[in-house]
């Protein structure tokens, strides 16, 4: 249900799991943020998206945080 609507909502509300009690829930916020592109339609350069990037930066190497900021127009 928090796929569906993609875009920076499905970054936030996957972030906002990784503390959750759920190991289940957690694991899915995990894998969710990794696989996780910016909306075509959506804002670039959105300091949000850097910030819960940001937050992520524990399941991405160095070069795929950095990738996954450029893909969303935010500056590194």
């Amino acid at each position: 249900m928090l796929d569906a609507r993609g875009g920076i909502v499905a970054l936030r509300a996957a972030v906002g799991l990784f503390e959750d009690p759920d190991v289940k829930l957690r694991t899915w916020a995990a894998q969710s943020v990794q696989r996780w592109h910016p909306s075509p339609d959506g804002r670039r350069g959105d300091a949000e998206v850097g910030e819960l990037l940001d937050r992520s930066r524990h399941l991405f190497s160095d070069h795929m945080l950095r990738r996954r900021k450029w893909e969303a127009g935010v500056d590194l």
